[in-house]
C-alpha cells in the first residue's frame, strides 16, 4: 500500500555504519596505518570516540594524542585515505539498507548521503550496489566535521528542504547530536553492542536495525519520528 506524505520532507541516511557494515574496516585501515607509519598499536577503545567523525579529524587527534610519534597530518591522511580506498566497496550491505533507501525512492521522497567519508567513498558505494541515490554530501566539504551540523546543514541546501523538514538516520553518537544540532528530526540505529547506549537517547526514534525502522514508517509513514518529539 502506498503512503501519501508532505512534499516538503526528505530522508538523509549517513553511511558507515549505517547502510555499509564499514566501521570495522575503517577501524583495521586506521589501526594498520598508525602501526605501519609510526609503530603504534591502537585497540578499539582509542578508534571509537572518532566513530562518525571526518578521517581528517582523526588524524589530527592521532597527531595530538601522539605529540612525540613525529606524526605528519597530511602524509597520515593520504596514506589512511589511500588504503580505505582499495577497501572501502569491500564493505557489505546491512541489513535492511537496499530495502529502505528503494522504498524511499518509491514514496518519491527526496533522498540522500550525509557521510564524512569523502565524495568518491561514497559514490563508488552507491555505484558497487546500485544504490537510488543521486545526492550526496561530504564532511570534507565542509570546515567541522560531526558532531557539528555543518555536513546536514550543507546537505539540506542541495535538497532545496528546510532543515526542520529532513530527517536523519545515525548510527553514530556523533552524527546524531550533528543531526539533532542541524534541527533535524534524528533516528539512531546504534550498533547491537554500542558500549554507551545511553547517549542515543537525545535522538527522536531509536531502532535495533534499518529493517525494524521500514517496518514502523510503512505503519505509521513518514510523521513518525517527528511525532515523538
Amino acid at each position: 500500500m502506498s503512503h501519501t506524505f508532505d512534499s516538503m520532507l526528505a530522508a538523509i541516511f549517513d553511511m558507515d555504519g549505517l547502510l555499509i557494515d564499514s566501521e570495522p574496516v575503517w577501524m583495521s585501515a586506521e589501526a594498520q596505518i598508525m602501526k605501519d607509519l609510526y609503530g603504534i598499536d591502537l585497540v578499539k577503545a582509542d578508534l571509537m570516540p572518532f566513530q562518525g567523525r571526518s578521517t581528517l579529524a582523526f588524524c589530527e587527534g592521532m597527531a595530538k594524542r601522539f605529540t612525540d610519534a613525529g606524526i605528519v597530518i597530511e602524509d597520515l591522511l593520504c596514506g589512511l585515505l589511500d588504503r580505505m580506498g582499495q577497501m572501502i566497496t569491500t564493505a557489505a550491505l546491512l541489513p535492511g539498507a537496499e530495502a529502505i533507501l528503494h522504498w524511499f525512492n518509491d514514496q518519491k521522497i527526496p533522498l540522500a548521503i550525509a557521510s564524512s567519508s569523502p565524495l568518491h567513498f561514497i559514490e563508488a558505494v552507491v555505484s558497487r550496489h546500485h544504490l537510488p541515490v543521486h545526492m550526496f554530501t561530504s564532511g570534507t566539504e565542509v570546515n567541522a566535521s560531526k558532531p557539528h551540523p555543518a555536513v546536514f546543514e550543507l546537505c539540506a541546501q542541495r535538497l532545496s528542504m528546510p532543515v526542520e523538514r529532513c530527517m536523519v538516520w545515525e548510527d553514530s553518537v556523533n552524527g546524531v547530536i550533528a543531526g539533532k544540532a542541524a534541527s533535524m528530526a534524528v533516528v539512531a540505529v546504534p550498533e547491537k553492542n554500542h558500549p554507551t547506549p545511553e547517549k542515543f537517547a537525545i535522538a527522536d526514534a531509536r531502532c535495533n536495525s534499518l529493517l525494524e525502522s521500514l517496518e514502523i514508517l510503512k505503519v505509521d509513514g513518514f510523521i513518525w519520528p517527528i511525532s515523538r518529539r
